[in-house]
């Protein structure tokens, strides 16, 4: 198992799935979906013993997101996937899982 695998966490591996799910977000999809994730996530590691704060579409950044999908990318490469950042016709940027060629 490489170092990358081992610092994959929760949240690395539900973005993945999420991306396995809808192949394509827009980064607003992204942000709003990252926001959960994370939510979740800290409230878990609360052990439901007080609610966590909600984390909200506007609290994620462009590096967090950039983070996220970089160690998700560390871990798909090995499967020959990408999550990749592309721009859409109305020059918005959309994210998208592809295979590699």
């Amino acid at each position: 198992m490489s170092a990358e695998e081992r610092d994959l966490t929760d949240v690395h591996r539900a973005l993945i799935q999420a991306f396995i799910v809808n192949r394509r977000f827009t980064s607003q999809e992204l942000q709003k979906a990252l926001a959960s994730i994370l939510t979740v996530s800290n409230q878990i590691a609360r052990n439901d013993t007080e609610v966590a704060p909600e984390i909200t579409a506007r609290d994620i950044t462009e590096e967090q997101i950039d983070d996220y999908i970089g160690a998700a990318n560390s871990a798909l490469y090995h499967l020959d996937y990408e999550i990749r950042c592309l721009t859409d016709s109305d020059n918005s940027l959309m994210w998208q899982l592809q295979v590699l060629e």
